[in-house]
């Protein structure tokens, strides 16, 4: 989808996308599939602490302490890019309910997963819908080449996913901003490297790396592919027990398809 300039930005109904892009979404948002891959350049699920705070900071824009305040809010929208998902609470929603109406299976057979990827954070993470039944909901986050964060910022967003929650939730309550349809929390990461990440389904196994180039032994001119991370998604047929993902944190050589791809990588780059 493009979560990115097909944005309707008229103040009282923001959208990330606009009326022709949400119903193309809609249309396909379909189950009957093995897995269902949605894409969007901006992570769909921010850490919920700042998902709140921004989904305050809309209600803020709109009038939700006031009219007396509401263009400070729209002056630390724009001052801190507040354009995730979170500050389009009505888009957000709109499209939790059309993913749940997959992953329980209202629309055709429910597929084992759900899988949003993105990027576009400066890092990169998993993260998982909290669900018992129907197809595992998830989200890989990949920002391959990014702008590196400086140490107090990577401590920031590291800490952020616990500690920006309750004061998050209290800023949006106090707008009268409803919680979010879903509830989720993070698998793994976040990683600050340059990554390159690899996603394979096969053999009715979900499986996702996260590869970075290495400077070893001074070979400066020579760097090498080498894992970050390495998961293996447990996603049984829809309707089955969920048991956690299994993250495997920088685990050393990567086999399979996974490891093919990155031999091939390495020939390329060795030939220029």
């Amino acid at each position: 989808m493009d979560s990115r300039a097909a944005r309707d930005l008229t103040p009282g109904r923001r959208s990330v996308l606009d009326d022709a892009e949400m119903a193309w979404l809609d249309e396909q948002l379909s189950g009957g599939h093995e897995h269902l891959v949605v894409a969007t350049s901006l992570p769909f699920l921010l850490p919920r602490g700042l998902h709140h705070l921004e989904s305050w900071n809309e209600a803020l824009v709109d009038g939700g302490w006031g009219r007396r305040v509401a263009g400070l809010g729209e002056r630390l929208r724009q001052g801190l890019d507040l354009e995730h998902w979170g500050a389009f609470s009505d888009s957000f929603d709109r499209v939790t309910r059309m993913v749940d109406e997959v992953a329980d299976g209202r629309r055709g057979a429910a597929p084992s997963s759900v899988i949003f990827l993105s990027g576009d954070v400066h890092h990169s993470y998993v993260t998982e819908v909290e669900r018992l039944t129907g197809s595992r909901i998830l989200q890989l986050v990949c920002s391959p080449i990014r702008n590196p964060l400086p140490r107090a910022m990577r401590a920031l967003v590291s800490g952020m996913s616990h500690a920006a929650r309750p004061l998050g939730r209290l800023l949006a309550s106090s707008a009268k901003v409803p919680d979010p349809r879903w509830r989720w929390h993070g698998v793994a990461g976040p990683w600050f490297d340059n990554n390159l990440a690899v996603l394979e389904v096969a053999d009715g196994h979900l499986r996702a790396a996260w590869v970075a180039g290495r400077v070893l032994g001074g070979e400066e001119g020579h760097p090498r592919l080498t894992t970050v991370a390495d998961l293996d998604l447990d996603v049984p047929p829809a309707g089955s027990e969920h048991r956690p993902a299994v993250a495997h944190v920088h685990p050393g050589v990567v086999g399979g398809a996974r490891g093919r791809l990155l031999r091939l990588l390495e020939r390329r780059r060795d030939r220029g």
